[in-house]
C-alpha cells in the first residue's frame, strides 16, 4: 500500500511543480513522504521506518522528486483580462519645450551647446506625438546640426496643418543675419532634400540651405483617420 502512495505522490509531485513551482513541488515531497511513514509504513502512526525495502523506496521518491523539481518547467498561464503592451508610446499631446528641457539637462546636450556657446531660442507648443518620438526626433536634430563647426544658433517654430504639425529647426551659421536681404525660411519638398534620419513612422523631413542656415523642415502627422503627411509651403523673410 506504502508503495502505491509513493507512486501517486510521484503524480502530485509533479503536477505541483508544474503549475506552482519548485518550492511548492518540494514542499509536496516532504509532507508526502512523512505522511506515508506515519500512516502506511510500520511501525504506524510513527515516523520510524523499520522495513529496508521501506527506507528504499522512500528514497526512490525523494529522488524522483527532486530530479522532476530540476528538470520540470513551470507552466505560465496567461493572465486574463490583461491589457497589451503597445509597440509604440501611446500618442497625446506631447510639450515639447519640455523634452528639449528635459534633453539638455539629462543628457551631455546642454554641456556641448554651452562649451560651444551655441544659442538655442524656442517657444515650443505640445504636439500631438509620444514622448518617445519627440526625443528621438529632437535627439537625431542636434545630432546632425552640432556636426557644423561654424554653428552659433539654433531657433525652432512649430505651425499647424490640418492633421499635421509642422516644426521648424533652423541651424544658424551666422547671427545676427544681415540686413536687406531676402532669405527663405520655408521651401515646398520638391525644393529640397530629404532627411534620411531614422525618424519615427509617422514622421516626414526635409532640410534646405538658404545661404546663412540649414533649415530642417518636420512634419509629424497626428494619429487621425484621413490625416495626410503635409509638405512646407514656400516663406522668405526680409531682413
Amino acid at each position: 500500500m506504502s508503495y502505491v502512495a509513493l507512486a501517486v505522490g510521484i503524480v502530485v509531485v509533479l503536477v505541483f511543480i508544474s503549475l506552482a513551482g519548485r518550492l511548492i513541488g518540494l514542499s509536496v515531497i516532504v509532507i508526502w513522504s512523512a505522511a506515508t511513514a506515519y500512516f502506511l509504513m510500520p511501525p504506524q502512526y510513527s515516523f520510524r521506518i523499520s522495513d529496508a525495502s521501506d527506507w528504499a523506496a522512500m528514497a526512490l521518491f525523494g529522488t524522483v522528486g527532486l530530479v522532476f523539481a530540476k528538470i520540470v518547467p513551470r507552466v505560465r498561464r496567461p493572465v486574463r483580462n490583461q491589457t497589451e503592451v503597445p509597440e509604440r508610446a501611446t500618442t497625446g499631446l506631447i510639450d515639447l519645450e519640455a523634452v528639449l528641457v528635459d534633453l539638455m539637462s539629462s543628457s551631455d546636450l546642454g554641456g556641448r551647446l554651452r562649451q560651444r556657446e551655441i544659442e538655442v531660442v524656442s517657444c515650443l507648443p505640445c504636439i500631438r506625438c509620444s514622448y518617445v518620438d519627440a526625443v528621438r526626433i529632437l535627439s537625431h536634430l542636434f545630432d546632425i546640426v552640432l556636426r557644423d563647426p561654424k554653428l552659433r544658433r539654433v531657433s525652432f517654430h512649430v505651425c499647424r496643418r490640418p492633421g499635421v504639425n509642422l516644426l521648424f529647426v533652423t541651424a544658424l551659421r551666422a547671427w545676427p543675419l544681415p540686413l536687406q536681404q531676402t532669405i527663405a525660411i520655408g521651401l515646398g519638398d520638391e525644393n529640397c532634400e530629404t532627411a534620411d534620419f531614422p525618424w519615427p513612422p509617422d514622421v516626414h523631413a526635409t532640410w534646405f540651405d538658404n545661404g546663412h542656415a540649414r533649415v530642417y523642415q518636420i512634419a509629424v502627422r497626428e494619429a487621425s483617420p484621413g490625416a495626410q503627411t503635409a509638405c512646407a509651403t514656400s516663406f522668405t523673410l526680409t531682413s
